[in-house]
């Protein structure tokens, strides 16, 4: 007896059928594959060590004081003495000006002086003469008086030729721009042939040990003090920390930046050091020995709660924790963990975040948080 031929919509929909019920159970598995896989993880064992805190600013390597040095006169430079970088003492000459007509005005004064002096040692010479006159009864007293004036005259006209003479000199010592401070050179806005004017500055004079000016935000300021020691990391040579302390804390806040000014005094200035260069400044608050630690990219905040994750039996575990001192990197841990236990670092920054439970693989362990 021959079977009955069925119609070809059936076996299509058999077959259609099939397939997807393969998909499905396919795509089933992966997603089980992929929820149960174990999560690559890195950890690091908390140890027991040394917790510093530190606050952290930016700033710059400056002159605590900066003087500048102008001219007392109008003039042209004829003569530039010292320039950028020079080291420099007070009574130092810088620069020279034109002093021609300075260097004559100061003949002509002491000409005059000269002329005056030679009047008063005559008119001298003859009021002692009309004196010795007098004592013999030979003048009247009335033409003593008239010598004895006109000696007081000349004594007065001496004077004021002395003083002219003086101000003359000054003014051709004023021809030479003199150091006012001992220092580096740090800017010099003159050359030869330009005209300088009083009061405004040719030479700017760094007059004392450099310091780190750094800007340090208002928020993380209230545990500063003077005194305390300062790391500071120069750009120009970053492998190579210098060290130092807090030497000024400004009193007031930058109003736009919200950033309150510390300065910081180096125990060495290095040979290469310029005005300018920029800094990181690192300012110790507080020390502890032989605490636990534990990196602060292990921490993290689950409902409200600090803690790690752990890895127990190929699983991540949450342990929460209570933390004391916190580090730019470090936190001292207080309780709920020990040097044994095998914390997870970065636990919610991968493709997978961990959660209390899951799966996890270790890849590498690192000894030292």
């Amino acid at each position: 007896m021959r079977r009955p031929i069925r119609p070809l919509w059936i076996s299509r929909r058999i077959m259609q059928g099939a397939a997807w019920f393969l998909a499905t159970a396919s795509a089933a598995v992966v997603v089980w594959l992929v929820m149960t896989w174990p999560i690559p993880v890195k950890t690091v064992h908390p140890q027991r060590g040394e917790l510093v805190v530190e606050v952290f600013g930016t700033g710059t390597l400056e002159s605590k004081i900066m003087v500048g040095v102008s001219s007392k006169i109008i003039g042209k430079v004829v003569e530039v003495l010292a320039d950028q970088g020079d080291t420099v003492s007070v009574g130092q000459t810088l620069a020279r000006l034109e002093a021609k007509d300075f260097q004559d005005a100061v003949g002509v004064a002491e000409a005059q002086r000269d002329q005056v002096a030679a009047t008063l040692a005559k008119a001298k010479v003859d009021l002692e003469r009309q004196r010795s006159l007098l004592s013999k009864n030979l003048i009247a007293y009335a033409d003593f008086e008239t010598y004895e004036t006109g000696y007081r005259v000349v004594e007065a006209q001496l004077k004021t030729a002395q003083a002219s003479l003086r101000v003359a000199r000054a003014k051709l010592a004023d021809t030479e721009v003199v150091c006012t401070a001992s220092g580096i050179v740090a800017t010099r806005n003159l050359e030869v042939g330009s005209t300088v004017v009083p009061g405004a500055p040719i030479f700017r004079i760094a007059a004392s040990t450099p310091w780190v000016v750094a800007q340090v935000d208002e928020r993380a300021t209230g545990d500063l003090r003077l005194g305390q020691p300062a790391r500071v990391v120069f750009e120009t040579n970053a492998a190579q920390p210098e060290t130092g302390h807090i030497a000024r804390l400004s009193t007031e806040v930058d109003r736009v930046t919200e950033e309150r000014e510390v300065d910081i005094a180096l125990d060495r200035v290095p040979s290469n050091a310029f005005l300018g260069q920029r800094a990181d400044a690192y300012l110790e608050t507080s020390r502890k020995r032989d605490v636990l630690r534990a990196p602060l990219s292990a921490v993290v905040i689950r409902e409200g709660q600090t803690g790690v994750f752990a890895v127990v039996d190929h699983r991540a575990a949450w342990r929460p924790l209570q933390l004391g001192m916190r580090g730019r990197e470090l936190a001292e841990v207080v309780s709920g963990m020990s040097e044994q236990d095998f914390i997870i670092l970065n636990p919610l920054t991968g493709k997978t975040p961990i959660n209390n439970g899951a799966r996890v693989s270790v890849i590498s362990d690192d000894v030292r948080p």
